[in-house]
């Protein structure tokens, strides 16, 4: 354990047993999860049962995964991870409620000690297995909830989790349906325009190209909407993505539809721009037809950004023209 937990699990052992008022006895405070209100156990989570979980938290640390949903219902942590707010993701008028959120760390390694000069009641976040974070040790600040994942779509259904143990409602289940309902809507709407094609949806992150595979969010919307997709990365995916090396873009000759990442503005995502621009990313099929749209990124997991990405389906659906074969 760090010198710095040591001393602040220390010093609430002094309030717990002391009269003094100077210790603070409110959740406000942060750093007992909790005190001074209900508390309940959380079950089934990344690391076990957690127990004295704050029903009404009021000052929450947002660790992986779990930003963009927090914005969207209303939370405004007292500290996040670098890269959980962005305005790339998030509506103008909702970035900038958040935009000034403290980081405590990145998803490689959590400064122990900002965390606790946050004094957090609750600590809220996803894994899926492959984060450097000592969530122990995080859990001797404050209860530690953390909700497995394994790809994107578990992100989207932690949804109305993540709300619960924030003390929050949600008519997730209703808005989901009507979601669901919508991208069935395209798929009659235009059956005769996508019915038979093959899409495929890439993106840069890190100066590199990815493909969505069938294990993303993006390739379930997609396909919920009627479109077909590409066998090749559709069938037994290790991940959500796969890299396409530039000098294999060729790859996707076999598209007749190509989506690419858009951030909420409608924009190519950072670094899709020079993609698009690439003379052989202009060669292919799909893009000599004109068959290449935005798409809002199926990793920004918002209802906002759901509903953007069904009506850029939809304008997609109405706007196809023959590849020409």
């Amino acid at each position: 354990m760090r010198r710095g937990a040591r001393a602040a699990i220390a010093a609430m052992a002094v309030c717990a047993l002391t009269a003094l008022s100077a210790c603070g006895g409110s959740s406000d405070e942060g750093g007992g999860g909790g005190k001074g209100g209900e508390t309940r156990t959380i079950t089934g989570t990344f690391t076990g049962d957690v127990s004295g979980v704050p029903k009404n938290p009021k000052r929450i640390v947002a660790l992986w995964r779990t930003g963009t949903e927090l914005a969207e219902l209303g939370v405004v942590p007292v500290a996040t991870l670098k890269g959980e707010f962005l305005s790339d993701e998030l509506a103008p008028e909702v970035y900038a409620k958040v935009k000034d959120v403290p980081t405590v760390g990145g998803f490689d390694g959590v400064n122990v000690e900002e965390v606790i000069k946050a004094k957090p009641d609750l600590i809220v976040g996803m894994d899926n297995g492959g984060l450097s974070i000592d969530y122990k040790e995080l859990q001797e600040i404050a209860p530690t909830v953390i909700f497995k994942i394994a790809e994107p779509p578990d992100v989207w259904t932690n949804y109305p989790k993540l709300a619960d143990v924030l003390g929050r409602t949600t008519d997730y289940a209703q808005r989901n349906a009507a979601l669901d309902k919508d991208l069935a809507a395209i798929k009659t709407e235009h059956a005769a325009q996508i019915g038979g094609l093959k899409a495929v949806s890439v993106g840069v992150f890190g100066g590199k190209t990815f493909v969505d595979t069938s294990k993303s969010l993006t390739y379930r919307r997609l396909t919920a909407a009627g479109f077909g997709y590409m066998d090749a990365y559709a069938t037994n995916p290790a991940r959500y993505r796969v890299e396409l090396p530039s000098e294999k873009l060729s790859d996707l000759s076999g598209a007749d539809v190509i989506f690419y990442d858009a951030t909420i503005a409608g924009k190519p995502s950072p670094g899709t721009d020079k993609l698009l621009d690439m003379a052989s990313f202009k060669r292919l099929p799909a893009a000599r037809a004109g068959n290449v749209f935005p798409l809002t990124m199926g990793t920004v997991y918002t209802f906002d950004a759901a509903g953007r990405a069904v009506a850029d389906m939809r304008k997609a659906a109405g706007s196809l023209k023959d590849v020409g074969r």
